[in-house]
């Protein structure tokens, strides 16, 4: 029989596949189909054909045979003992067993998930309409209708149902929480009075709407594992899962804690569903990202289930897409990493272990500043120059080297890495130009969506490169791409320099650039110390006349660069003003990455204020929004001078609120991701109170959660001084002077330019 449908879902059932399919007339169709894991082991023959008989013999194995397979770091064919696995089951056995060999003999496709090997092998990829011929429940063949990196994304209507909890995720379900089921505009609230009347009432609903898709918020962790546990000590299981018999789960509310790029991180648990979507939206990254469109999207990219990509990172799924060309390249892919880094002197350290360039921007304000920047740009190095854990000094050619670094790079054969990326990279320029044309905005935000999803892939493949644990990572690979970067990054300044443009500030991939006209000085205000206090120029002195900057002069230097890199440049857009500010600690010097402005059509770009980080309370954050919506209609200093009342008018709005007290609690809120366990602080910290607050309230929180609390009386005892949640019902009081004092400072972090004498009006009437 044949068929169109919509590759929705699949997952290992016992010894094959379980494919889900929506089709055109929204059935939805389970199909089952036959997938064999196999494994590789090179090594002696005499002890390979030993490993073929014992590990059949014991079961694991059903057959052993040997093929002609690729190594991944010298490109040659070689036989390749295969093991074909006799049952999914039996696999954590036999790799128990290989393990204990892997002095002797080397090991190849053996911890690959399944679902992603079946995909690979298969060359299917989700989220995608297939022509389908079927056999009864079993797929015999299939035909995509649709490329895996075309633009255009054709998805079946889902029915959609949200879940949520009725209070704070920190108050137990059952415990004074309730849960809130929405679909369709409308919302229920159900009360846990009594548990097997709240299971009936569930399953009515899941059985009712039959949902394709279920978000929820705190699901994996907050609420659907009690459910389970209630459902199992009911006799009343929930009908989760659309797969007939039911599916047995082990499932504990309790996430893992790990440390990355210097910072504790938490990941919460995962409960997918079988048959279904489930996406807990404070579990996911990609869907705050990049929403359903992005998941997707990433989802047929990666060749791995929606629900899986939905709780990954993204380390993982640039993985995944290695893993899934290698496999399509007939490529072995190792199964523990052991190639340590190679040797290399401090000298040799200092020149090649450098990261991304990074000028130091003068302090000031300035106007008709351009910025222009790199697109994709590490990831296209690493495209263009070819560069990938097998390519660099391959061994068998002696040029090119890469800059500083004296690197060879392989001109032979493409490495893994490029060849993953290139689709990729195309995919979305592609994507952002749709962006740009298209009039529909509900298009628009799709593609959006899309793009930013691959934005976030393309950024983590390169530090993946340099990550020790990679499967297809290499230390010099990385310091190679940065080599390049800074080469690149140099070689734009000068070819601006030369074009008569004045660098003022560069940062890895981009520039900020002004024309530089001889004798003359542009509209500035650079801002001083006098005093140890800051000072403004006499409005008087600046020049009258500004040397606007053409698009179509921008143009032609982002063409020339370009052209003289093999890097795309691109202009990101002409300021009408920028502020570079000053560091906290050294007024006179400068910060790379705090500035902000306002370009030519309106739109504000800041970084390093307040108001970009988590800890800041939302009053705070509001405030500062506030002052630079106001700030983006000004023109230049002078306007900005004029409009200094009215700034300040609106910053005594937010002070009046929080001394007369009529501030609501959610908005003093402070956010801390917890570093440690409450008893391991030393100090007490607000952070420390408030974790010790909720331990002796019977609330665990592990290493990575975020904590957050309001500050009440920091001169007061320590167990008065912050109130944490989900305990702001019982919020008596806060401290007025402690957030009248963020406040304060976040509005002279945007005010600083226009700032009289050594504080700022604002400061002065606080």
């Amino acid at each position: 029989m044949a068929i169109q449908a919509w590759l929705f879902d699949l997952y290992p059932w016992r010894s094959q596949m379980v494919l889900w399919f929506l089709t055109t007339d929204g059935r939805r169709l389970r199909i089952v189909d036959a997938f064999t894991y196999r494994l590789y082991a090179q090594g002696a023959g005499a002890k390979l054909r030993q490993l073929a008989r014992y590990t059949r013999s014991r079961g694991w194995v059903r057959h052993a045979y040997f093929e002609d397979k690729i190594d991944f770091a010298t490109g040659r064919t070689s036989p390749a003992l295969c093991l074909e696995v006799s049952a999914y089951d039996r696999r954590p056995r036999l790799l128990a067993y290989l393990g204990a060999l892997e002095e002797d003999l080397a090991f190849y496709n053996c911890d690959l998930d399944i679902s992603a090997y079946y995909l690979y092998s298969k060359k299917l990829f989700p989220c995608c309409w297939y022509d389908l011929e079927l056999a009864g429940d079993r797929l015999a063949s299939f035909a995509a209708q649709e490329g895996q990196f075309q633009e255009e994304l054709v998805m079946p209507p889902l029915a959609t149902l949200e879940l949520a909890l009725t209070r704070d995720h920190l108050i137990p379900l059952g415990g004074g929480n309730g849960l809130a089921l929405t679909w369709e505009g409308r919302t229920v609230e159900l009360e846990v009075a009594e548990v097997p009347t709240l299971l009936a009432e569930l399953a009515h609903y899941f059985q009712r709407l039959d949902p394709d898709l279920l978000i929820s918020d705190w699901g994996d962790e907050h609420i659907l594992p009690v459910l389970w546990n209630w459902g199992r000590q009911y006799r009343r299981p929930l009908p989760l899962d659309r797969e007939p018999p039911p599916v047995p789960r082990r499932l504990n509310p309790q996430g893992r804690s790990y440390f990355s790029y210097g910072r504790i991180v938490y990941q919460g648990p995962s409960v997918p569903f079988y048959g279904r979507w489930h996406i807990d939206r404070r579990n996911s990254f990609f869907y705050r990202e990049a929403g359903l469109p992005g998941l997707v999207q990433l989802s047929r990219l990666g060749q791995t289930p929606l629900q899986q990509v939905a709780r990954t990172s993204p380390g993982t799924l640039i993985t995944s897409m290695q893993l899934a060309r290698a496999t399509a390249d007939n490529i072995l892919i190792p199964w523990r990493k052991t190639e340590p880094e190679h040797f290399k002197t401090a000298a040799e350290l200092l020149t090649v272990d450098k990261g991304g360039l990074v000028f130091q921007p003068p302090v000031g304000f300035y106007t008709q500043v351009a910025e222009i920047d790199f697109a994709s740009m590490y990831p296209t190095i690493m495209a263009v120059h070819n560069i990938s854990p097998e390519t660099v000094n391959c061994g068998c050619c002696c040029e090119p080297r890469t800059p500083e670094a004296e690197y060879v790079l392989c001109q032979r054969r493409e490495g893994l890495v490029p060849r993953t990326l290139k689709p990729i990279l195309d995919l979305r320029a592609r994507l952002k130009c749709r962006v740009r044309e298209t009039t529909d905005p509900e298009d628009a935000a799709g593609y959006q969506a899309r793009q930013i999803a691959l934005k976030w892939i393309l950024v983590t493949c390169f530090g993946y490169l340099g990550y020790k644990n990679a499967r297809f990572g290499r230390i010099e690979a990385h310091e190679a791409v940065t080599a390049f970067g800074r080469d690149k990054l140099l070689a734009a300044k000068e070819i601006c320099e030369a074009t008569g443009y004045e660098v003022l500030h560069g940062l890895t991939d981009c520039l900020w650039i002004r024309r530089s006209d001889e004798g003359g000085v542009e509209n500035e205000v650079l801002l001083g110390l006098c005093g140890g206090g800051q000072r403004s120029v006499n409005p008087g002195l600046l020049p009258k006349h500004t040397r606007h900057l053409h698009r179509v002069e921008l143009a032609g230097l982002c063409q020339c660069i370009t052209a003289a890199t093999g890097i795309t440049m691109a202009l990101e857009g002409v300021y009408r003003w920028i502020v570079f500010l000053p560091s906290q600690q050294q007024e006179e010097r400068s910060v790379p990455n705090r500035y902000f402005g306002v370009f030519e059509d309106g739109r504000l770009k800041y970084r390093g204020l307040m108001c970009r980080r988590r800890d800041t309370p939302p009053l705070v954050r509001q405030a500062q929004e506030v002052l630079l919506a106001f700030l983006a209609q000004v023109r230049d200093w002078e306007e900005g001078r004029a409009l200094r009342e009215e700034l300040d008018d609106a910053a005594a709005d937010f002070r009046l609120r929080l001394e007369q007290g009529i501030v609501r609690p959610e908005e003093l809120v402070i956010t801390k991701i917890l570093s440690r366990s409450p008893d391991r602080f030393r100090v007490q910290t607000h952070t420390a109170l408030a974790a010790r607050q909720l331990q002796a309230a019977g609330i665990r929180l592990v290493p990575g959660e975020k904590l957050r609390y309001i500050v009440r009386d920091r001169q007061g005892p320590p167990e008065t001084r912050v109130l944490a949640a989900p305990f702001f019902d019982a919020l008596d009081r806060y401290d007025t002077e402690y957030y009248l004092e963020l406040l304060a400072k976040a509005v002279d972090e945007v005010l600083w330019p226009w700032a009289v004498g050594s504080r700022s009006r604002f400061k002065m009437c606080a």
